[in-house]
């Protein structure tokens, strides 16, 4: 049920594993469109799926769309690696009676204030939150808290509607800017990005992601990756690195923690994308995501396991207990995201210098199909980026170093300032 710009590779792995495979196209809101994939490359990942299924609008016809598919032959999964489609599909999932989280279990986890609330209620470390509906109410929550403070849409995606606040002046121009930002969003995004507003506290840490398999309970962490945050602003995030280089014992710490949410949410079923902060007292859930890693990283990860993390997706949907590459893994990789802080138009013979750069660095996989005069955007969030490159390295410590070198580089090629992290 859509998908991704680079997870549309998990139809090809469905198809070589010899299941058949249908995919269903939300013409009216697909994650593809809002990610300008070309018609093209749609078309070419689309020669792996046995059937292609149009619908329009994905929360009003999905279910039905879905019993006319059933009707011609059983429905054995069901999955997306979209954010947007993940409560549609989970939805469907428990209609049609097909394996899956529950509707409930799964509608508390993506929606960060219930989320927070459950977690709060159980004794699960948390961060201090509260809902608000006004500019008021979120002044009431500032006196109450330390700054800095994040306030953010219940529901988001790429740091849609996400901000750091430092002051009340901050917060007034925030909720000032609130109904132009909504209109200026993808039609896509729009539908589904909660109008309701979270404010909580800033949590001080490194962020990081737990790739976790839901295993009807018996949870899976089959990867954990550092996330590299923009030094011009921490919500952007620059860069994964995998696997994220923590110590045996933190990996145990975040094990336990992981258990205990899930747990408490009740989340069986799928693969999720968990993201996290270590914060001083321990692993500080940032957001849970119902689908597995997104971008670049798959190829990052098949690059160090030799696995395919599709392979993983695709068993765990069908109630398979699939196997699992465990650390110590024996190299490392970086998948890193292009944005541009200010904007700006690429110069006269930047294909050459790309090409260069490429000979140099030998990425195991690249979106730098950028051509001289071509303008770019000024990076607003995940959607305004204008491309991937991933490296290998052999240590998370030196996938870090040769990130920052190729950033260092093309910002040279591009001829403005790259989004960069700090070591």
């Amino acid at each position: 049920m859509d998908s991704t710009g680079p997870a549309l590779a998990a139809l090809e792995t469905a198809h070589k594993m010899g299941h058949f495979v249908t995919f269903v196209f939300p013409t009216g809101n697909s994650l593809l469109n809002v990610a300008g994939i070309s018609r093209e490359r749609r078309e070419s990942a689309l020669e792996f799926a046995d059937e292609v299924v149009e619908i329009g609008d994905v929360e009003s016809e999905l279910i039905g769309a879905l019993r006319q598919i059933q009707a011609r032959r059983t429905i054995d999964a069901v999955l997306t690696t979209s954010e947007p489609a993940v409560m549609p599909t989970v939805r469907a999932a428990q209609e049609l009676g097909i394996r899956g989280t529950s509707v409930s279990s799964m509608e508390t986890a993506v929606n960060k204030d219930r989320c927070r609330d459950a977690l709060h209620a159980a004794g699960i470390r948390s961060a201090r939150h509260a809902r608000v509906d006004s500019l008021r109410e979120a002044i009431e929550v500032m006196h109450a808290l330390a700054m800095p403070l994040v306030v953010k849409p219940s529901r988001s995606a790429g740091k849609e509607g996400v901000a750091i606040i430092r002051s009340e002046d901050e917060l007034a121009e925030y909720f000032e800017a609130l109904p132009t930002s909504r209109q200026a969003m993808h039609q896509a995004l729009d539908t589904w990005i909660s109008n309701q507003l979270l404010v909580e506290e800033f949590v001080e840490g490194v962020l990081y992601s737990a790739e976790i398999i839901a295993n009807d309970g018996d949870l899976e962490i089959f990867m954990i990756a550092r996330r590299e945050q923009a030094t011009h602003n921490p919500l952007v995030e620059v860069a994964a690195v995998l696997p994220a280089g923590l110590t045996d014992a933190e990996q145990r710490t975040v094990d336990t923690y992981m258990r205990d949410v899930f747990a408490e949410l009740g989340l069986t079923v799928g693969v999720y994308h968990v993201e996290f902060i270590m914060s001083s007292g321990g692993p500080v859930l940032v957001e849970v995501n119902g689908r597995m890693m997104g971008g670049m990283a798959p190829f990052v990860y098949r690059h160090i396991t030799g696995d395919d993390v599709f392979r993983l997706l695709v068993q765990e949907h069908l109630g398979e207990k699939p196997g699992i590459v465990r650390p110590p893994f024996g190299s490392a990789g970086i998948s890193i995201a292009l944005g541009s802080i200010s904007g700006g138009t690429l110069p006269e013979g930047v294909e050459t210098r790309i090409e260069q750069l490429k000979l140099k660095y030998q990425p195991l996989a690249h979106s730098l199909n950028l051509r001289s005069g071509q303008h770019i955007p000024r990076q607003l969030g995940n959607y305004t980026v204008f491309g991937f490159c991933c490296l290998s390295a052999a240590t998370p410590e030196q996938a870090r170093s040769q990130g920052l070198e190729l950033l260092a580089d093309l910002e040279d090629a591009f001829e403005f300032e790259l989004a960069k992290y700090a070591l």
